[in-house]
């Protein structure tokens, strides 16, 4: 005899009193993943800066400031630094950029250096820490912000017929309802990214627009687990019927589909997620693909998109914008150019050397 296991939770965590606002689980899981990204994504920016530790003119805060300790060290570590510029009142006369060149000199690409140059004149530059928080802070902003509408218009654009949300536009903006397709997502984030990289070469000029990328798909891929546990909770993207011991009846699923046992397509994803997470983040500990830029993203784009294509045979169809007796369902169209995408930049540091040495 088949036994199933039946799941309808409630969508509300609880209901916020006098304000009667509703706190559901697919929020606070879509919060948390974002949350964890946020200092993750800081761990490993960490581990590259650390490589490059050399100052920018961000980086300083006051050269009148660096200028008068240089001039009037106050401390030995001071003195130590001042004596290196070889006459310390030289430094009132010189330009800041010489300043900053001797100052880089000094480092010679020695995170210590780095670091006792911080502790040495704190009120002048600015710690790598402190750093990282003013990088990661902007970044969530342009992530999450493209995270939500592109996954919204990706959902209403492949998923859902557009008469529905002329009727009713205010439905549009309720996203903790479900609703939010992955692929609009991710192409959203790289278009954020570009913008974003204006912003971080003031920081980092090093840091590449790819090389971005593979440090961002690491949270990414955690938040996508958390993304899929929303989905559990809110009962959808549902799988096809199952008699497997381990089928799900789902009580009051979001889709229009009979109550029968389903594959728990939706766990499947979050694990394969959370795999894909430690995976990368292992990497991400390594030298070589840290440094080497897009080796993380291809992995994530192959990884990721090559199980959505596959899993998708599992899933019940979602679009109504294709025909039911479709070979592929939506997301398995969208997952290709990502499969590709991921492919081209596994081979990015040969596509970039021709390109440098041919045009």
């Amino acid at each position: 005899m088949l036994s199933y296991f039946y799941w309808n939770p409630k969508k509300e965590i609880f209901i916020v009193p006098y304000l009667d606002f509703p706190i559901v689980w697919y929020s606070v899981f879509f919060l948390v993943g974002f949350a964890l990204g946020y200092y993750i994504f800081i761990s490993v920016l960490r581990r590259y800066f650390f490589y490059f530790p050399n100052l920018t003119f961000k980086d300083v805060t006051s050269f009148d400031v660096l200028k008068n300790d240089l001039k009037n060290p106050k401390n030995e570590n001071q003195k130590k630094v001042a004596a290196y510029f070889n006459e310390k009142a030289k430094a009132e006369f010189e330009s800041d950029q010489k300043i900053l060149d001797r100052l880089n000199a000094f480092i010679e690409s020695n995170i210590k250096n780095r670091l006792f140059l911080e502790n040495s004149f704190s009120s002048a530059i600015i710690t790598i820490k402190k750093k990282l928080i003013q990088i990661t802070d902007r970044l969530v902003v342009y992530v999450v912000v493209a995270t939500i509408i592109g996954a919204r218009v990706g959902h209403l654009i492949f998923y859902e017929t557009p008469a529905y949300y002329l009727k009713n536009p205010i439905n549009i903006l309720k996203v903790w309802q479900g609703g939010l397709a992955s692929h609009g997502a991710a192409v959203a984030i790289m278009i954020a990214l570009i913008l974003f990289c204006y912003y971080l070469r003031k920081f980092s000029p090093k840091l590449t627009y790819v090389h971005l990328l593979d440090f961002v798909v690491i949270p990414t891929s955690l938040a996508g687990f958390f993304i899929r546990m929303g989905n559990f909770f809110n009962q959808e993207i549902l799988g096809v019927p199952t008699n497997l011991p381990w089928g799900i009846i789902f009580g009051a699923p979001m889709e229009d589909v009979s109550i029968v046992a389903r594959h728990p397509v939706q766990l499947y994803e979050a694990i394969f997620y959370l795999a894909v997470f430690f995976i990368l983040f292992f990497l991400s500990r390594k030298k070589y693909f840290l440094l080497k830029d897009g080796k993380i993203f291809a992995l994530f784009l192959i990884l990721v998109f090559g199980f959505r294509f596959f899993i998708e045979f599992l899933k019940v169809q979602q679009s109504d914008i294709l025909q039911t007796d479709t070979f592929f369902l939506m997301g398995q169209y969208l997952s290709i150019p990502f499969i590709i995408l991921g492919i081209f930049f596994l081979f990015w540091d040969k596509v970039k050397s021709f390109f440098l040495k041919n045009f």
